[in-house]
């Protein structure tokens, strides 16, 4: 089944209601940047957008290049996220790219670039798409490809509007390469490690951009990931120094 493009002004609502009051929806078509270190919230998030697009009727192609479909499916069962009859229906379709153990370089690289946009336009099926992560194969692509592979990308969310996220390590990427990436997408979102004040450690996360959000406030949020409940935004008297 093909999925017919969505109208321009559709929102996509997270799935946490806290988190969602504080962005006011993510608009389609987008294609969004997910941009932290290690353990800093970003599959987390993408998760939640996941969820959120589920339950508001859209269908989710979720490209996961750490992950197979049963951990993911699990791990989003764990943070209250029932996405298993999603994924019975069919409208949370997961594709596992494995990046690990790959004997890399860059021609391996190109063709991985090369397959996932293929794939995905072949496909055309799915309103939200989710690269989850893009690290492994980005740092091991030319700058050429990975340009080329994102503005395709791009390209393909405004023809066919969807809503598209993409994770990525900041490690992993020569500093002048970042402001290129971040200058093709609309959103970009930036996941932190932050100590509180009673020196337990929680994620931040800030909305350095995300074109034509209904909310331009709140842009900054500290969160908690607590299992069985999932994300859980804190106040700001948890969290002030």
């Amino acid at each position: 089944m093909v999925v017919q493009p969505q109208k321009q002004g559709q929102l996509i609502r997270m799935g946490t209601g806290e988190l969602d009051r504080l962005i006011g929806g993510i608009p389609m078509p987008s294609m969004n940047l997910l941009e932290g270190e290690n353990d800093t919230g970003k599959s987390v998030f993408a998760q939640d957008v996941t969820w959120g697009a589920l339950t508001s009727g859209f269908t989710v192609r979720y490209i996961t290049t750490e992950m197979t479909a049963q951990s993911l499916v699990s791990q989003m069962e764990s943070l209250s996220f029932n996405a298993t009859p999603y994924f019975i229906e069919g409208r949370f379709k997961i594709t596992a790219f494995h990046a690990k153990g790959i004997n890399w370089d860059e021609n391996i690289a190109s063709n991985y670039l090369s397959v996932m946009f293929n794939f995905i336009k072949k496909k055309g099926d799915a309103n939200v798409i989710v690269f989850d992560s893009l690290t492994y194969i980005a740092t091991h692509s030319s700058e050429k490809d990975l340009l080329n592979f994102l503005s395709e990308l791009r390209n393909y969310v405004d023809q066919r509007t969807r809503g598209v996220f993409v994770t990525i390590h900041p490690f992993a990427f020569d500093s002048n390469l970042l402001i290129r990436i971040r200058s093709i997408c609309d959103g970009h979102i930036v996941f932190k490690v932050k100590t509180l004040p009673s020196n337990e450690t929680a994620r931040t996360l800030e909305i350095l951009k995300l074109r034509g959000a209904a909310k331009a406030t709140n842009n900054l949020c500290t969160f908690k990931v607590e299992p069985g409940i999932g994300l859980r935004v804190l106040p700001f008297t948890q969290v002030k120094a």
